[in-house]
């Protein structure tokens, strides 16, 4: 597999809930444009034409700002679309399934939830990077599993592949994750429950910028 420089910062995920299409992709262009490198499409029940029109739009916007497109699950769409990245979660296509399908160069992404074990099983079956979480509280995944933090420090010494965390990260606490210093943070409404999207996502930037200042001086 290859390295890939997009798998680290901002990771934003798409909200599953809006209002109107022509809303959706302002919104998601506003986080596209801020800086960032990775941006994932997730969406629960859409019919495929649908789900098809928006990852268009969306794939066009995150080229024309080298942005790398990971879409969540679906990975039948995926080979509509080249280039773009896949996220599976536990009940989703094996992983090395889509590993033999897709070949080498493709990022996918597995969620591992609070388990090391799987984490390490996943690197070793061809994930580019695992994700855990959620680390807080969050509404916009039922049933959810809360990941100790202390995970996080234990997987940065025994993986060597990225880490992402998610879920219930905002601005007002993303500060506690950086401390562990994860190559990416996914965050779904703490940026689009925003009614300033671009100031909001602006925000989150300057924090985590002036953490790795911070880092740096230490």
């Amino acid at each position: 597999m290859k390295n890939n420089y997009s798998l680290n910062g901002l990771y934003p995920i798409t909200p599953t809930a809006f209002q109107s299409d022509l809303e959706y992709i302002d919104n998601i262009k506003e986080v596209i444009k801020s800086g960032i490198k990775i941006f994932q499409f997730r969406t629960k029940y859409m019919s495929f034409k649908r789900k098809k029109y928006l990852v268009h739009k969306i794939r066009n916007i995150c080229e024309k700002f080298s942005v790398k497109l990971i879409i969540n699950d679906d990975y039948q769409i995926l080979k509509y679309f080249e280039g773009c990245g896949l996220h599976i979660g536990k009940t989703d296509i094996n992983l090395k399934r889509v590993r033999k399908i897709y070949g080498e160069d493709i990022i996918i992404g597995k969620s591992c939830y609070d388990s090391l074990k799987l984490a390490r099983w996943s690197e070793k079956n061809g994930a580019s990077y695992v994700s855990f979480g959620s680390m807080y509280e969050t509404k916009s995944k039922n049933n959810t599993i809360i990941c100790d933090h202390q995970l996080l420090s234990k997987a940065k010494k025994s993986l060597n592949i990225p880490i992402c965390v998610i879920g219930g990260i905002t601005k007002h606490n993303i500060k506690n994750i950086l401390y562990f210093k994860p190559d990416m943070i996914s965050m779904i409404s703490g940026i689009f429950d925003s009614k300033k999207i671009k100031e909001e996502v602006s925000q989150i930037h300057a924090i985590i910028k002036n953490h790795e200042e911070i880092k740096k001086n230490i």
